[in-house]
């Protein structure tokens, strides 16, 4: 009796590390393992891959109850615990230029660029906004709070100057551009593309509420719902849904093209590949 007890508890233990090493899920019909990269978070917003020196970009919630006040972190390639970025108010989103080796993070007093290769500190570039949201695609462009509107960022003599997209005429809650020029919006009532040369909105038929869109290293862009990631069926200009992922945060691509994921604890990578 006494084997049999011991040779229970051995295969139930192997069982649990099994089942441990297997956690995973489905993205593209593929089995993809998970890497906690990053965990005891609260709502790890906005992520932004820094290539150069794998650095993993994001805001979290450092409020108390139902206060909501940000700060930006981010971890280093191995390791778990995160550092806080110093001295940007109320911090929230990032956006990074590995082309030309610029970070830029956004907050409630403005936009701070830093350079990727050289520690020589951040310096305010755009003063006045709240930033709500930033992309990168040659130019800076970022939506203020609580106006909704977007600005694209142009450098001239005297400094950086946010110019207003008047096309854009809408409160919107994301902007992004994809590899072919295409951009794309989303607003009160959803999701819109706009293809590249015209004006027109072409309306995503799905789910009307986001949390990011975020463009990988090919130019692909993909959409985040609270509870999965999503690409337009050009077809019929629909949402189809590639993984399933319950309270999705954010999302970005390192420098091989892998999918990291926040939830609302944890930064997750995603692996191709069965368990081993």
């Amino acid at each position: 009796m006494k084997i049999i007890i011991v040779c229970f508890i051995v295969y139930v233990t192997l069982s649990v590390v099994n089942s441990e090493k297997c956690d995973g899920l489905y993205l593209n019909n593929k089995f993809h393992r998970k890497e906690i990269l990053s965990k005891n978070l609260d709502r790890p917003y906005q992520l932004s891959y820094d290539k150069h020196r794998h650095r993993i970009y994001f805001s979290y919630n450092i409020g108390k109850e139902e206060e909501d006040c940000f700060n930006i972190a981010y971890i280093e390639k191995g390791k778990t615990e995160h550092k806080v970025k110093e001295n940007i108010e109320n911090g929230f989103a990032i956006a990074i230029d590995n082309t030309n080796d610029r970070i830029y993070f956004g907050g409630s007093l403005g936009i701070y660029e830093e350079s990727i290769k050289k520690e020589n500190g951040t310096r305010k570039i755009i003063d006045g906004f709240n930033i709500w949201d930033m992309f990168i695609k040659e130019k800076l462009h970022f939506i203020n709070y609580p106006q909704q509107r977007l600005y694209k960022c142009e450098h001239e003599e005297s400094g950086v100057k946010a110019i207003r997209q008047k096309h854009i005429h809408e409160k919107i809650y994301q902007y992004a551009i994809d590899g072919n020029e295409n951009s794309y919006i989303t607003n009160r009532t959803g999701l819109y593309m706009i293809k590249n040369g015209t004006s027109d909105r072409i309306f995503i038929k799905g789910i009307n509420n986001f949390r990011c869109i975020e463009v990988d290293n090919q130019g692909e862009v993909y959409f985040c719902g609270q509870h999965g990631i999503y690409v337009i069926n050009t077809e019929d200009y629909t949402l189809e849904k590639i993984a399933e992922i319950r309270n999705i945060f954010g999302l970005t691509f390192d420098h091989d093209n892998n999918f990291i994921f926040s939830n609302p604890h944890e930064i997750v990578k995603l692996l191709a590949g069965d368990c081993k």
